[in-house]
């Protein structure tokens, strides 16, 4: 399909969360504008996501409260009103996701292959993806473009947030670790958080580089982090920092050490060196994609030891749920990819 063809000349995307997922979408927002830049886009996005790509250009915003449903109601009603599409890629499969596809006036409707199909997704499309197995998720999510023919892939990922140094970190060079994830129950991906207090003072000793613990602002959040804050080479800024001012503490660090989470994701997409902590669930489908090197993966090794099999034997996607299972990151592996890139 050439550029002069391109029929979708107007595409809402609908995908809310998570901020990880989110940041795998502005290449995909990025491609659609590079190959079709007079096609008008749309985003369906929650409104914690939002937040960090709001300054994207040339899209129009429709953010969604997922706390507040009067809210959420309204908008909807709003978008079934004011708005109808050539295109709607559903590149969610949430029933939320899908019940807000409902209110989306749209001739084609693109979802998900039927491998990666859940909460009755089909029934809101009228067009899969072609089957995308055992692929990232970024790859899956570039399966969208591929089905409205864009198969030239733009590797932006520039986000429009003006570079600010933070006072708070001027006097020396830093790294960040961020040691929480999601709060999903059953969810293991947390290194034990006095592991980072080992770190911090290693690279204080052996770099002279204080380290800077970043997180979100729930209450388990701050109780865990007051652990470390009697170590002096650890400045703890967990619950003090907005979306984007993470962005810009993230592209000022040496490096960045966390399990799987949007913080990761973050850093990835700035090329900050990336130390990513995985044995609960596997980084072929979620990591960093484009700062793999450095990635500790104990993922193989959690599922023979915690449920006697292979990953291809199991469910693309299976996560290990045991609280132990990230015990088998040692200091020392860290320790390792630390020296290696803080030498470079």
């Amino acid at each position: 399909m050439s550029q002069a063809t391109f029929s979708h000349k107007s595409i809402c995307v609908l995908r809310l969360s998570s901020i990880g997922d989110i940041t795998h979408m502005i290449p995909i927002i990025k491609s659609i504008q590079s190959y079709a830049p007079q096609t008008d886009i749309t985003w369906i996005i929650g409104k914690t996501e939002y937040s960090l790509v709001k300054n994207i250009s040339n899209v129009h915003f429709i953010v969604i409260d997922k706390k507040d449903f009067l809210s959420t109601f309204s908008t909807l009603i709003y978008l079934y009103k004011n708005f109808r599409f050539d295109t709607l890629l559903n590149m969610q499969v949430s029933l939320r996701a899908n019940i807000i596809s409902l209110f989306i006036k749209a001739k084609i409707k693109i979802g998900f292959d039927k491998h990666n199909s859940k909460n009755l997704h089909g029934f809101f499309i009228n067009t899969r993806i072609n089957n995308s197995v055992r692929k990232h998720v970024r790859e899956t999510f570039f399966g969208f473009l591929s089905k409205i023919g864009i198969e030239k892939r733009s590797n932006n990922t520039d986000i429009n947030i003006k570079y600010k140094i933070d006072e708070r970190l001027i006097k020396k060079k830093y790294i960040v670790f961020n040691p929480f994830t999601s709060s999903r129950n059953f969810n293991y991906r947390e290194w034990d958080i006095n592991n980072y207090k080992v770190i911090a003072n290693y690279i204080s000793k052996n770099y002279d580089i204080n380290s800077v613990m970043v997180g979100g602002n729930t209450e388990y959040e701050i109780s865990q982090s007051r652990k470390l804050e009697s170590e002096n080479s650890i400045i703890n800024l967990v619950g003090k920092t907005d979306l984007q001012e993470l962005y810009n503490i993230l592209r000022g660090c040496e490096l960045y050490i966390g399990p799987d989470s949007g913080t990761l994701h973050i850093a990835s997409i700035l090329n900050r060196p990336v130390i990513g902590l995985y044995a609960t669930s596997n980084p072929d489908r979620t990591g960093p994609i484009d700062n793999m090197e450095n990635i500790i993966n104990k993922y193989p090794l959690a599922l023979q030891k915690y449920h006697q099999m292979k990953i291809e034997e199991v469910k693309w996607g299976k996560r290990i749920r045991d609280p132990s299972a990230m015990k088998l990151i040692t200091i020392d592996e860290v320790v390792i990819k630390i020296n290696k890139i803080l030498k470079a």
